[in-house]
């Protein structure tokens, strides 16, 4: 008698359960399959589950919701958008949750019971304490894309509405100068001396490096990580963000203008080591992240590193724009400075500006 078929699901080397690689396991024509994913990680393991699954059981037309797996439609999207995003790794890690939660549900089983239970579990793991809502509403929204892509793509019939937790309001975290100052004098605590004569590079020089840049161009992590030489233009003194030949995003990316204050570092910095390609590098390599560094000097300076005042890479773009505002730049110029749209720089930075309800207040 044949076996009976049960669909492919992801265990543990069944040879070496407490130590082996994920495997994944089902019965097909009655004898029994097994594939590896190559992985003793069970993060890593769920999601080449999920991208085996979408290659080997594609569907030929487009089928209702409650046919097709979420898992399925989180692995088409990550497929589709993995090779294009800045930053693979944050969208990867929006996934994880996303398809260990609904592993077994299908996209018409998507209601906001079902969301609601998937929030409370995030807020009540051990793991994940301290979640803030902007964690969950990213999650949540990569799950809404993957359907809508799916549906786009003909996989399913029709789309099935994510509902998102309420955008978290509050006052944005910035640096003030005394903070700014604390943070780059952290930041060159640790020394070396130079071999042989030669100009050798401090064990944390790039973050110094880093915490200048992001705090006098406003510009995001990514695009200063991978800021190259070839793309300031000292001459003219531009920086161009966005080159030639990148994909642009919904990000803006602008070319803007080089403040004094940096030029004169940047030139020191280009004259010590000619040889680099990129302007942020440790021992002449590039860098993909930053964060254990910069924590680290974070906790140097004695700023926070947990709850609605951390600091993070993010906090130096926060800066600058309540910088300028504070300053009394004209707001178009800001926009243009920091590629923000007006509206943005309204919103979250523009009562720092010397004339916010200026008019008002005076009339009263």
């Amino acid at each position: 008698m044949p076996r009976k078929p049960f669909p492919p699901r992801l265990e543990r080397d069944r040879k070496r359960p407490s130590e082996g690689n994920w495997y994944i396991y089902w019965t097909e024509g009655g004898r029994s399959r097994e594939h590896s994913t190559g992985t003793g990680d069970r993060d890593q393991a769920e999601l080449y589950f999920a991208e085996w699954k979408l290659r080997r059981f594609r569907p030929e037309r487009a089928v209702e919701p409650h046919e097709f797996y979420v898992a399925d439609a989180i692995s088409h999207y990550l497929a589709k958008r993995l090779d294009d995003v800045t930053d693979p790794e944050r969208l990867a890690n929006a996934a994880r949750p996303i398809i260990r939660f609904f592993d077994g549900y299908s996209v018409g089983d998507i209601n906001d019971v079902l969301i609601k239970e998937y929030c409370q579990k995030r807020r009540n793991s051990r793991a994940d304490k301290g979640l803030k809502d902007g964690t969950l509403r990213r999650e949540l929204s990569l799950l809404s894309t993957a359907i809508r892509r799916a549906e786009e793509d003909q996989l399913i019939t029709r789309k099935i509405a994510v509902r998102l937790p309420p955008k978290p309001e509050g006052r944005i975290r910035f640096l003030t100068c005394d903070e700014a100052i604390r943070l780059i004098q952290a930041s060159r605590s640790i020394d070396a001396s130079p071999e042989n004569g030669v100009p050798t590079e401090t064990k944390t020089e790039h973050l110094t490096l880093f915490l200048r840049i992001g705090l006098l161009t406003g510009q995001r992590k990514e695009a200063i990580l991978s800021l190259r030489w070839s793309d300031i233009d000292f001459h003219s003194n531009i920086i161009y963000w966005n080159p030639v030949g990148r994909r642009r995003t919904k990000k803006e990316r602008p070319s803007s203008r080089l403040p004094a204050r940096l030029r004169k570092y940047l030139l020191r910095r280009r004259r010590r080591f000619p040889e680099d390609e990129f302007v942020v590098t440790h021992r002449g390599k590039s860098l993909q992240n930053i964060k254990r560094a910069f924590r680290t000097a974070v906790v140097e300076a004695g700023l926070e590193t947990e709850g609605d005042s951390k600091v993070v890479p993010h906090t130096l773009r926060h800066t600058c724009a309540t910088w300028l505002m504070q300053k009394g730049a004209p707001k178009w110029d800001a926009c243009g400075f920091l590629g923000m749209t007006l509206e943005t720089l309204e919103k979250n930075y523009g009562h720092h500006h010397p004339d916010h309800q200026r008019g008002a207040a005076d009339a009263i």
